[in-house]
């Protein structure tokens, strides 16, 4: 096999954030290649260990020796789901990329469905959920927050889609020269835009125990969303603020007008505690929805990388370069792997920028 062949950029990329999953790392590595090697084309498996406590890193490592086009990207830490997945699109050299989530409820045998409906000529390819089976109070939460999503964001983001599905080269270049910290990814590839299609299916039951995310994650996750979308609840804030300013200018100057021009008592001091009352509220209230873009914005504006890759393996051995895009979202550390690890190191990460 000629050189250029082995670094030649591979047809097809999967990536896949993990972090604390290594009962799952067998069955999703092997799902995983055996969907792809049905399609017939080169394709690799990007999988970012997100910082895990566990032994997902040696268990990822382990299945690299057996599955060649497996590439372990490893966090320096614990950067959370959508940095992860941010390193690994940007990780990813495929001309199509498919992202999907590492619980096995995102079904690998879904791939060669979007990979035809690529094709075809689609720039995104959506997994689309048809049924749910978690809980009924979760269901309707998640309802809840698509509506909402809906009815107050200009951009159109698709219903009950999630992180599953492919997407184009020129959309995962799109995604790489986007700067923000704060990402909902959804909301991102539908920015993107391009011409977009589903291939529905009914997500399955999670792998491995109970959700890594949490309702906090979950609530975390909403809030990005909406704020990272949307500036209705800015607008919401300010028309309540005018509204209220113009009420209680209208009762002043009631008030003034009954001193002046009348021999009645300014009536009713009950009523003006209680305006008094309602305007701090009103003001609590919109210096709280403020106080939530004035966070985002302090996170931006800090410039900080998204994440930090500590190193790569692939055969079993680590690699002779990180990850590598665009330089103002991630940072490359010196190695510094775990002893099970170090008799495997052959080389250092490339600092980012360099020629890989």
């Amino acid at each position: 096999m000629s050189s250029e062949r082995r670094t030649a950029p591979p047809v097809l990329s999967v990536a896949v954030p993990l972090y604390n999953e290594q009962e799952i790392v067998p069955e999703l590595v092997g799902r995983i290649a055996a969907a792809c090697r049905g399609l017939g084309e080169t394709f690799e498996i990007v999988v970012v260990n997100d910082g895990s406590t566990d032994h997902t890193l040696e268990a990822l490592v382990r299945q690299s020796q057996d599955v060649p086009e497996l590439r372990v990207v490893d966090l320096l830490r614990n950067f959370g789901h959508m940095p992860a997945l941010s390193a690994g699109v940007a990780a990813a050299r495929g001309e199509a990329v498919v992202v999907m989530d590492g619980d096995l409820q995102d079904p690998p045998e879904l791939i060669p469905q979007f990979v035809a409906a690529w094709r075809e000529g689609a720039d995104v390819v959506y997994g689309l959920r048809t049924a749910r089976r978690e809980a009924w109070l979760k269901r309707t939460l998640i309802g809840g927050f698509y509506w909402l999503l809906d009815h107050t964001t200009e951009t159109k983001i698709p219903k009950q889609v999630g992180t599953f599905g492919l997407m184009d080269r020129k959309i995962v270049d799109v995604l790489n020269q986007m700067p923000e910290r704060s990402r909902y990814f959804a909301g991102l590839r539908a920015w993107a835009g391009g011409r977009q299609t589903f291939v529905p299916y009914e997500r399955p039951d999670r792998e491995g125990g109970g959700s890594r995310v949490g309702a906090q994650g979950l609530f975390r996750l909403a809030r990005t969303a909406l704020i990272s979308f949307s500036k209705v609840p800015l607008r919401y804030a300010s028309t309540l603020s005018l509204v209220s300013g113009l009420v209680l200018f209208l009762i002043g100057a009631w008030a003034i007008f009954e001193k002046l021009f009348t021999n009645r008592a300014i009536p009713g001091w009950a009523t003006y505690t209680t305006l008094i009352g309602f305007m701090g509220f009103v003001q609590s209230l919109v210096l709280s929805v403020i106080s939530e873009y004035v966070a985002v914005i302090f996170d931006e504006i800090k410039a900080r990388p998204l994440y930090v890759v500590r190193t790569e393996y692939s055969g079993g051995r680590r690699a002779d370069a990180a990850v590598a895009p665009a330089v103002t979202n991630v940072v490359a550390a010196e190695p510094h792997p775990s002893p099970a690890m170090a008799a495997e190191a052959v080389a250092a990460p490339v600092p980012v920028g360099a020629p890989r």
